[in-house]
């Protein structure tokens, strides 16, 4: 049996014949807002797996089984019949969707490849086409550098400063509230207390340089020098929590 190529890229297939739709998304030029999840939440995509499903056996063209199927891990995808390839990549774009189907043409044919288009240059409404996917793409690639810009700014401002912080000022660096900083640091397993309820710092975190256990000075009511540990997260931890939080 011949296998499905989309613009050079091999389309895999699993053991109910049905395709990966991440492979479609990549030859499609992977961009975010294309990608199979965007898809699947769609009305449309609901509503055509619904009929899909109601076919007696849920047999679908040359698949066996469940119409789509997403399979978890790093080597996983999601994998989907003909018709859903078909409608995927009709709702990418026009030009995406008639490539996907001399692909299909050729794999039964026996053709080897499916290659672009040629532009012709006298034909308006493929230079119209053409442009708007070129234009959509590049807006969405705008669009998701504008998104990640603070979140960057943020991550490089923490991994760069060159203090340690304290507990309470943990979470108002991170954005996310002293008290929530404090209960994070807990949660991972930075922080505890101890018997009396002083903050220490569990030796794994330490020997990591994520945080540092330092002797304070401070000045009781009484007047006298009191000399206490204190835990303060380093500028290497802090860049890591704003790693953990989705700040990166």
């Amino acid at each position: 049996m011949n296998s499905l190529t989309i613009l050079s890229t091999a389309i895999r297939q699993d053991a109910d014949g049905r395709y990966c739709l991440n492979d479609c998304h990549r030859a499609a030029g992977g961009v975010a807002k294309d990608a199979p999840g965007q898809w699947l939440r769609t009305d449309q995509a609901k509503k055509l797996i619904e009929e899909l499903e109601t076919m007696q056996n849920c047999t679908v063209s040359e698949t066996a089984g469940k119409p789509v199927e997403t399979v978890p891990g790093r080597n996983g995808g999601t994998y989907a019949c003909k018709e859903l390839v078909y409608a995927y990549a009709m709702w990418i774009s026009a030009a995406f969707h008639l490539t996907v189907i001399r692909a299909f043409d050729a794999m039964v044919t026996g053709a080897t490849s499916v290659q672009t288009p040629a532009i012709d240059l006298n034909d308006p409404a493929f230079l119209r086409s053409t442009l708007l996917t070129y234009t959509e793409k590049v807006l969405a690639l705008e669009a998701e550098k504008a998104e990640a810009a603070p979140k960057l700014e943020v991550f490089e401002r923490l991994a760069n400063s060159k203090g340690r912080t304290n507990l309470r000022e943990v979470g108002k660096e991170l954005q996310i509230g002293s008290k929530r900083g404090i209960e994070f640091l807990r949660e991972i397993k930075w922080t505890f207390r101890d018997q009396a309820g002083r903050w220490k710092a569990y030796a794994g975190a330490v020997d990591a340089g994520y945080v540092e256990m330092k002797y304070t000075t401070y000045t009781n009511t009484s007047g006298e020098e009191v000399s206490t540990q204190q835990v303060f997260v380093t500028p290497k931890g802090m860049a890591r929590l704003a790693h953990r939080l989705g700040m990166q």
